[in-house]
């Protein structure tokens, strides 16, 4: 048996160990399998989205979402399971923060899809650096009115 495969057996043994070290993460972020269930929101998650972490685990990731917005979300899944989309980074205006978020996939040995992660970065500063360029174009508010995420349970 090779190192990894040793560490990867004791994180499968150890799930603590993995939890404490994700919600010990300065960054938010959530994990999907296949079939776009949440099976990862840790606490910097919930908190950034005001949100109780554990009650978004296996809910749809739909419904992180508003309604509108689930055919674009259904589109990048669709995107990354086909190999088509290797990643995607954008800025998110959630409820006046500005965050920069990376998605990609996660695909096993064979590069099968297995799921998907999303990273949300606080990042207030890159944001303000950009805008005295004038690089900088405010994104789209979310997270209030229509554009808010929805109950985990329908």
């Amino acid at each position: 048996m090779c190192n990894r495969q040793v560490w990867w057996l004791q994180m499968k043994t150890k799930p603590d160990i993995l939890r404490t070290a994700m919600d010990s993460l300065n960054v938010a972020v959530v994990v999907i399998d296949d079939k776009e269930r949440i099976v990862m929101f840790n606490r910097t998650a919930g908190q950034l989205f005001g949100q109780d972490a554990q009650d978004r685990i296996d809910s749809s990731i739909l419904r992180c979402h508003p309604e509108r917005a689930e055919p674009g979300v259904l589109k990048m899944i669709g995107q990354m399971k086909s190999g088509e989309l290797k990643k995607y980074q954008g800025w998110v205006n959630f409820r006046g923060s500005i965050l920069y978020e990376y998605i990609y996939p996660l695909l096993d040995r064979d590069g099968n899809y297995m799921g998907a992660v999303a990273e949300l970065h606080p990042a207030a500063e890159k944001a303000e650096y950009l805008k005295s360029r004038g690089e900088f174009k405010e994104p789209e508010l979310h997270g209030v009115g229509e554009s808010s995420p929805r109950s985990p349970h329908p």
